[in-house]
């Protein structure tokens, strides 16, 4: 007989989950933190999908709300990586191995969940899609997400609604691809940013959304210190060094006018 709270919780269930390929005594900790973080990107994904359906329906202030738990959920998530600060490459090269023995060529940008979320913050392209094309369903819903609208569009699109000159090339755009800058549009986040007075709802929506975006910027660097600290410059899933494919996706932000309007 379990008691509610593992019933409700699957305590003993997420106990049983931690399956190691090697029985070296530092597995365990890279495993759970791999799996806890897998688990926040399914989260983080949901809260984005709610977050787009209230800013399509103008509810300002239940969308500002799904984003502030968004930005708390990647503090969370970010804060994971210090469960593995100890980690170097004579720890995680034994379980690297280990992985491809049982399971075969194995990468963390194998997880859909993790491109679920990019997705639907607007870091887009076809290919991103292609390290999950052997799972099926989970593919056809990447690239389904491809010719929907991402939450920056749909915060753009409340802001043409609301007056704000948008620029119609961001409006208008293809949804298949990453958002391009617009200075235009880094005008009118600007101005949010700075007017506490007349424009509270949009300014709060404004620093929740930036928030969001610095999470995910703060969580793209700590994956590639963490990447340099355990596995250096050896090729990785795409035959480059793991470091610099990381490097290069972590000069991505989301909401690209929104980012450089509250970094300048």
């Amino acid at each position: 007989m379990t008691t509610p709270y593992d019933r409700y919780v699957r305590a003993g269930t997420l106990h049983a989950l931690q399956d190691t390929v090697t029985d070296t005594e530092t597995e365990a900790s890279f495993l759970l933190v791999a799996q806890i973080q897998e688990l926040y990107f399914g989260l983080i994904a949901r809260e984005l999908v709610v977050t787009r359906a209230h800013l399509r329906a103008d509810d300002v202030a239940a969308a500002t709300f799904a984003l502030r738990r968004t930005a708390g959920h990647f503090a969370a998530l970010n804060a994971s990586w210090q469960s593995l600060t100890w980690m170097t490459e004579e720890h995680f090269l034994p379980i690297k191995e280990g992985m491809t023995a049982r399971h075969g060529k194995s990468s963390s940008v194998q997880s859909w969940k993790y491109r679920e979320l990019a997705y639907l913050l607007g870091i887009r392209s076809p290919e991103l899609a292609e390290p999950v094309s052997s799972m099926s369903d989970e593919h056809a819903r990447l690239v389904g997400l491809l010719d929907a609208p991402s939450v920056y569009d749909e915060a753009l699109g409340l802001l043409n609604r609301r007056g704000f000159p948008v620029p119609a090339a961001a409006l208008a755009r293809d949804t298949s691809v990453s958002h391009n800058f617009h200075p235009e549009a880094e005008l009118i986040w600007a101005t949010l940013l700075g007017d506490k007075t007349s424009q509270l709802e949009l300014s709060a929506l404004t620093d929740a959304l930036l928030a969001v975006a610095d999470g995910f910027v703060g969580y793209q660097e700590q994956h590639l210190q963490a990447t340099l600290r355990a596995f250096g410059n050896r090729p990785g899933y795409y035959g480059v060094p793991g470091s610099e494919w990381l490097a290069e996706q972590a000069r991505d932000a989301p909401f690209p006018d929104l980012y450089r309007a509250g970094h300048r």
